[in-house]
């Protein structure tokens, strides 16, 4: 079963909802080329594939989506062939950490290994 959930057809998907491990589903919405990112803080998933054979290969959060969302962009489409990045509003320093670490343990993402040995 996928942990995601999309209002839309099949492809690419403009939102998708991304169930962490407290079972609660968070929106991100798919950050389109030409268009400016937020400089607000928030999440941001990296995926590849599409519909069921989407994987998130990379989870982050940050206080400036504009600065530092696409930091690693380059790396996620070389190494894992990523083709999305999703974004999701989130002000509120302690749940954006909170969201971060739930998606972490929810989808271990192969460009977060260090991260997450390091949680334990």
């Amino acid at each position: 079963m996928s942990r995601f959930v999309s209002p839309e057809g099949e492809g690419v998907k403009d939102q998708i909802d991304c169930r962490s491990t407290s079972g609660e589903y968070l929106r991100f919405a798919l950050f389109k080329e030409g268009r400016p990112l937020s400089p607000m803080a928030g999440n941001f998933v990296y995926v590849a594939g599409e519909d069921e054979a989407m994987e998130v290969v990379y989870v982050g959060e940050t206080d400036n989506l504009a600065k530092h969302a696409q930091d690693r962009w380059s790396e996620a489409e070389r190494a894992c062939g990523a083709s999305g990045l999703y974004t999701r509003l989130n002000i509120t320093a302690a749940v954006r950490r909170r969201e971060h670490a739930e998606l972490l343990h929810a989808y271990t993402p192969s460009m977060n290994t260090d991260e997450l040995r390091q949680a334990g």
